[in-house]
């Protein structure tokens, strides 16, 4: 029974840790006591169906699971049945913790595209394989994709039409959030609508009340430096009737108080808790690694290297310990590696 559930529920976390394992010749030891303890402290939010295949992990749907070979490549999306809807043998990488608006990023011939449920590649591999620390493809935002054409970004709707032209002038696109996305050009920053069209500062403060009113010439020089808001250099937690979300500089909230449990932000993550597990989301209050993480044996005031738990430092964070003592981390794709 125990090996049966590890087959199921931890092929992704397996997969990340092995080839760690291999590199840096850790002792059979430590891998064998990580194999006993990872369905507590890989807990997945979702009850993995069964099947006919060895391995099968959640996906950022409730309604779809990953199939993949022992190496990872990607074999099929399953059903709750346990039942294949997709065939995905033929895509060297899919990104199954950003299926999103019913679009599954996916890798063919070193160009990204997206897939649909029912297996049509409605956005054709053709775009560039994206080099940030979102990862290799963006999610579906608001029916909008950001992705990188010849090495210019742009974005195009779930249909591949072109919504905000390719520019070699864009330095970077957000994903959309309430309709709008934020747009940076060297410098200067703007805002677009879902039709690519100009749009107002979503954070913009409200100074309609000083409009009349009369100001000395040293009054106007300093309204007028704070009438654009500070750009926030990252987001603050603030709990708010039992709930937790995130601020910017300017106190507006740009993550809604959702979570039971946060960290700070660091290195663009922040680790979330909603009930008994942890996931981790960007500044863009997108869900980057699924909550699959146990909240079981980790008290607030524990520590590893002066950081708390479920905090990434070097691009790993600390998830837990083994039951020989030793610490069990994670990278930014949510995969097993060694702490030290």
């Amino acid at each position: 029974m125990l090996q049966r559930l590890l087959s199921k529920k931890q092929p992704h976390t397996l997969s990340g840790l092995l080839p760690k394992i291999s590199q840096y010749s850790f002792v059979v030891t430590m891998l064998s006591s990580a194999l006993f303890l990872m369905p507590s402290a890989y807990a997945a939010s979702c009850k993995i169906p069964k099947s006919y295949y060895k391995n099968v992990s959640c996906t950022a749907s409730s309604s779809y699971f990953l199939a993949i070979k022992d190496f990872g490549a990607p074999v099929a999306l399953i059903d709750k049945k346990g039942k294949r809807v997709v065939d995905l043998s033929r895509y060297q990488k899919v990104d199954a913790d950003k299926l999103s608006g019913g679009l599954l990023p996916v890798l063919r011939n070193s160009r990204v595209g997206y897939l649909n449920m029912q297996g049509r590649e409605v956005v054709p591999a053709m775009y560039d394989i994206l080099t940030e620390s979102q990862g290799w493809a963006r999610p579906v935002s608001d029916g909008r994709i950001v992705v990188k054409k010849e090495g210019n970004y742009g974005v195009i709707n779930t249909a591949n039409s072109t919504v905000v032209s390719f520019s070699a002038a864009i330095d970077d696109i957000d994903n959309y959030r309430n309709g709008v996305a934020r747009v940076r050009k060297g410098r200067a920053t703007s805002w677009v609508d879902k039709n690519g069209n100009a749009a107002h500062d979503p954070n913009a403060q409200n100074d309609t009340q000083a409009v009349n009113k009369p100001t000395s010439s040293n009054e106007k020089s300093s309204t007028a430096s704070q009438s654009v808001p500070a750009r926030f250099t990252t987001l603050q937690s603030r709990q708010q009737d039992g709930k937790w979300g995130f601020v910017d500089d300017n106190n507006v909230t740009m993550i809604t108080y959702s979570f039971d449990e946060v960290r700070p932000f660091s290195e663009e993550y922040a680790g979330v808790r909603i009930g008994e597990e942890w996931g981790f989301i960007n500044l863009g209050g997108e869900l980057v690694i699924p909550f699959r993480f146990a909240n079981n044996g980790l008290n607030a005031n524990d520590s590893y290297q002066g950081k708390p738990s479920f905090v990434f430092t070097g691009g790993k964070a600390w998830i837990g310990n083994l039951k020989n003592g030793n610490k069990m981390c994670i990278d930014k794709e949510g995969a097993g590696v060694a702490c030290d």
